[in-house]
């Protein structure tokens, strides 16, 4: 349903930040076609700003009249007019962003595919921008206390599938290295349930999933949250399954048009967490020897 706030806002110019705000407060109250065309609105703008409706619409398995649907649902009289807000946020970006976005999507849409090295670069590039867009969004407040729940964990279960997997083999191999009690879920055993069935509310729940959120993952997230355990979610937006259940969310928002999207910025988080507690670990070790 039409909100007067929608229509309200809808009549001017809004900003993209707004915009995102919107979606994300009323994602929970949309359609499940609709809350397809969210995600994408929330986790690729750069798509929804360059590509087409009837693309658009393919990506999300949708009727391009869903999309005019969509834009209707906050205000706007069809999708174009909505696209304009997308738009102008790879403007506001800054030329140089928006025309490596342009190229790149100019290349891909090419007959010739790109060379070995032009790939590399891409690679590069797009995770170096998920590096800086990590230092951007991260609080500090949140992480210090990310960092002191796993200080003052037990026990440390991680949880990723799928792209995820990776990040959650790299934190859990931190961890051991440290001494620490770690272990990550064990979903192709079937061992996930019962592990969760083991958490007590000194553990600590490490989830990382992005959009598509992989089942297991949004399950064991929720169980572990009806325990009482600590969940410090690795994720994509505040709409995240993950996020809902969390005690701390950390978004890493991977601002990219490539189909397979960089782990850098969700790598360089984790370091953080093992670097962090290395340091208390040594400065502990420190205190406590005996003076010569």
């Amino acid at each position: 349903m039409l909100m007067l706030g929608d229509a309200l806002m809808a009549d001017r110019l809004e900003t993209f930040d707004s915009l995102r705000d919107r979606i994300t407060a009323r994602y929970d109250d949309l359609s499940p076609h609709l809350q397809r065309l969210a995600r994408i609105a929330l986790e690729d703008p750069n798509s929804v700003a360059l590509e087409t409706v009837v693309a658009i619409a393919a990506r999300v398995e949708v009727q391009p009249s869903t999309l005019i649907r969509f834009a209707k649902e906050f205000g706007y009289s069809g999708f174009s007019q909505m696209q304009k807000i997308f738009k102008f946020r790879l403007i506001e970006g800054g030329p140089n962003y928006r025309e490596r976005v342009y190229e790149q999507h100019a290349r891909t849409a090419g007959d010739h595919p790109e060379r070995p090295a032009e790939l590399l670069e891409q690679c590069a590039n797009a995770s170096i921008a998920s590096l800086q867009n990590l230092k951007s969004t991260v609080g500090r407040e949140e992480l210090d206390r990310a960092v002191e729940f796993l200080d003052r964990s037990e026990h440390v279960y991680v949880a990723g599938l799928r792209r995820s997997r990776p990040i959650a083999t790299y934190l859990s191999y931190g961890l051991v290295r440290l001494e620490r009690r770690c272990s990550i879920l064990d979903f192709g055993g079937g061992m996930a349930a019962q592990q969760v069935a083991n958490m007590r509310p000194g553990d600590v729940l490490v989830a990382i999933a992005f959009a598509e959120y992989a089942a297991p993952v949004v399950d064991v997230v929720r169980e572990a949250h009806l325990r009482g355990v600590t969940v410090l979610a690795i994720t994509d937006t505040s709409s995240s399954p993950l996020a809902r259940n969390s005690t701390v969310a950390f978004y890493v928002d991977d601002e990219t048009t490539e189909q397979f999207r960089p782990i850098a910025g969700a790598i360089g988080l984790v370091h953080t967490f093992i670097i962090s507690l290395g340091s208390q670990s040594g400065s502990r070790a420190r205190r406590s020897s005996p003076r010569r």
